[in-house]
């Protein structure tokens, strides 16, 4: 079934604070990353900065796995504070864009709108390059037959930077236990 035409439901309001609550926590969760990523690169720095003296109390292989894990978790955590953005602007905006359609401006500005909603998509998509033009397309009309398809996708993407916080911190606390466990006699 589709939303295209219909009025917004008592239960797409609810799914909507809830969602939108627990996508609150993806801004700190970008935030306390972008400390980690921070602590992790700074250990890496004090590690290749300082090779000679560090070796000579760290196996050459814990080493080496230790600066392969520390890598891999920057990797992790870089993409998980890029998703954490993502969304807290994404939800900014839409939370933007539903304060104006809310409002009598924008009460009266959609009344005076002539084009179809497909052509206002395709015209909203024309100036982004391929391939974020055809995904705005595609989103836009999801939007038409789902009005909770943005807050679904929204917190989809969270999930995933959910993830990839959880593979971050475990890359880090991996290395640093294969840094401690290294430590010459």
């Amino acid at each position: 079934m589709t939303d295209e035409g219909q009025p917004l439901k008592p239960e797409h309001v609810f799914k909507k604070v809830i969602w939108r609550g627990t996508l609150e926590i993806s801004e700190t969760m970008e935030q306390a990353t972008t400390w980690s990523i921070t602590g992790i690169a700074a250990i890496v720095a004090l590690f290749v900065g300082n090779l000679d003296s560090v070796a000579q109390l760290v196996a050459r292989e814990g080493l080496r796995w230790s600066l392969i894990l520390f890598t891999g978790s920057l990797v992790a955590g870089a993409i998980s504070k890029q998703i954490g953005m993502a969304v807290t602007k994404g939800v900014q905006m839409i939370q933007k864009v539903e304060g104006l359609l809310g409002s009598e401006e924008g009460q009266r500005l959609m009344s005076q709108m002539t084009d179809p909603p497909k052509k206002l998509i395709d015209d909203l998509a024309a100036p982004f390059f391929w391939p974020l033009s055809v995904l705005m397309r595609r989103s836009g009309a999801e939007g038409l037959r789902d009005y909770l398809s943005s807050d679904k996708r929204f917190v989809r993407l969270f999930c995933t930077q959910l993830i990839f916080v959880y593979v971050h911190g475990l890359l880090a606390a991996a290395g640093l236990t294969v840094i401690a466990t290294s430590i010459l006699k």
